[in-house]
């Protein structure tokens, strides 16, 4: 017979140890790990590219906030998107804390060794807490799927990324998966 998995808190999680593993979630009581990189090359090099643009476009002083790899509480669950940005935020309230409890306005994966199940999971809870907006590349396949609370559209290599939440933002595809 098969044993039931242990299931933890949003607390007993963040009580845990550090541990070398930097990327480790709370989904539904259940740890999830991504060994230290796993994600590959390619992730990295999107990752940068469009932080890069989102850094360049919020200027000085600061339109909205860019973080890397920044944990979020959302209810039971602690997640931690590639990249997340702060637009409606109040600057004054963001800390330094461990994990934080804001909502982003928008939540970005870059899809590198995530299972389909576990991917399509992140994006249901980004959407039941809020998240505006939640991109989701795919470097091998050179596509962006953008997902608003009320639908999805999806991005090929000829087209540009904007945003109705960055006004003046414009990232052609081939620019990013370069």
């Amino acid at each position: 017979m098969a044993s039931a998995a242990v299931r933890i808190t949003v607390d007993e999680f963040l009580a845990l140890p550090e541990t070398e593993s930097p990327h480790r979630e709370l989904v539904h009581g259940e740890i999830r790990e991504e060994p230290l990189g796993n994600a590959g090359e390619t992730h990295e090099i999107v990752k940068s590219n469009l932080a890069e643009a989102l850094f360049a476009a919020a200027g000085r002083p600061r339109r909205f906030r860019v973080l890397l790899a920044s944990s979020f509480r959302f209810g039971d669950a602690v997640l931690i998107p590639d990249l997340s940005l702060l637009i409606k935020s109040d600057p004054t309230r963001f800390g330094r804390e461990q994990v934080l409890t804001c909502i982003p306005d928008i939540a970005v994966e870059i899809v590198s060794s995530d299972p389909a199940i576990r991917l399509m999971e992140k994006i249901a809870l980004y959407r039941e807490a809020g998240v505006s907006e939640i991109s989701v590349l795919y470097p091998r396949l050179g596509t962006l799927a953008i997902y608003s609370q009320n639908a999805v559209s999806e991005l090929r290599l000829a087209a540009t990324l904007t945003s109705t939440l960055l006004p003046g933002f414009a990232l052609p595809l081939s620019e990013l998966f370069s």
